[in-house]
């Protein structure tokens, strides 16, 4: 199992970031690899609720269906997969600083196994985390333009 942790301060309050974060209709402006997103929710998902998605990995489109966790507007977001080629569990952490949102992002994902998945795990692993950074500087970028 490979672990990721990333952490981004957004100029903005907890709320705001958190609206944003959550919304169906922004998961492919922020998120890069991400071609498509569908949701159970308009506006503020709940526990049990699922989303689905399309993701371009390495030249493969990727589909995924993931059911939230847990909710806690505005501190926390989590989901795990439900379907997909391998698992994984995200959680997105808000905490209000001063008058900005550190934005903590952790997830495991499933090793992929095998002879040639021991080789690849390691380069999958830095693809994913070389992801996360860039997914959250651009929900920095794009919340700090408003």
């Amino acid at each position: 199992m490979s672990e990721f942790h990333s952490t981004v301060t957004i100029d903005r309050p907890p709320e705001e970031v958190f609206a944003y974060l959550v919304n169906p209709q922004t998961q492919e402006i922020w998120q890069s690899g991400l071609q498509e997103f569908e949701a159970d929710w308009a506006e503020q998902p709940a526990v049990g609720d699922h989303s689905r998605g399309t993701v371009k990995v390495a030249g493969k489109k990727l589909q995924w269906e993931v059911e939230i966790t847990e909710v806690k507007r505005p501190e926390k977001y989590a989901f795990r997969t439900v379907r997909a080629p391998f698992s994984f569990e995200v959680a997105y952490s808000l905490q209000q600083v001063g008058d900005s949102t550190e934005v903590h992002y952790d997830g495991t994902a499933e090793a992929t196994g095998g002879f040639f998945g021991r080789f690849a795990d390691p380069l999958v692993a830095l693809m994913y985390q070389r992801d996360t950074n860039s997914n959250l500087a651009n929900l920095k970028a794009i919340l700090e333009e408003r």
